[in-house]
């Protein structure tokens, strides 16, 4: 990901076709905590690596190339075991309809090409189905 690819004023980044498993172009919104990681990220960037286009850049124009080595030794000194980058995505999926979103916006998020594949996180999100029956009430 490069910096050309993050636009802050309009809060996302863009994932060219190439990048993504559908091999569709598509923007990624961003909330207050990524601009926040991303303006500390163009920090040190700034201090560290001057003209580096990369967002998780290294000196010169280099790039950093994998996350797991560093990921993995952030689980273990965290006491995590067994999870890997991947299931990061999977917990925020499950957080999002825990919290109530449509499944349809999770889709969005993801870049699911469909619902279907977005619906096994459904079960997560019990009270929604209450709360829809509550909603009769008034009728």
């Amino acid at each position: 990901m490069t910096w050309s690819r993050v636009d802050r004023d309009r809060r996302f980044f863009l994932l060219e076709a190439g990048d993504t498993k559908s091999a569709k172009r598509r923007s990624v919104p961003l909330n207050d905590a990524a601009l926040d990681a991303l303006a500390v990220l163009r920090g040190w960037g700034l201090r560290h690596a001057a003209g580096n286009p990369w967002v998780f850049g290294r000196g010169g124009d280099q790039r950093i190339t994998t996350f797991q080595t560093g990921f993995g030794a952030a689980c273990e000194r965290a006491g995590i075991s067994d999870f890997r980058i991947h299931d990061m995505r999977h917990t925020c999926a499950s957080w999002l309809v825990m919290a109530g979103v449509p499944l349809m916006v999770v889709k969005d998020l993801l870049g699911h090409s469909s619902v279907t594949v977005t619906e096994r996180y459904a079960h997560l999100a019990p009270d929604q189905i209450q709360s829809a029956v509550q909603r009769l009430l008034p009728f």
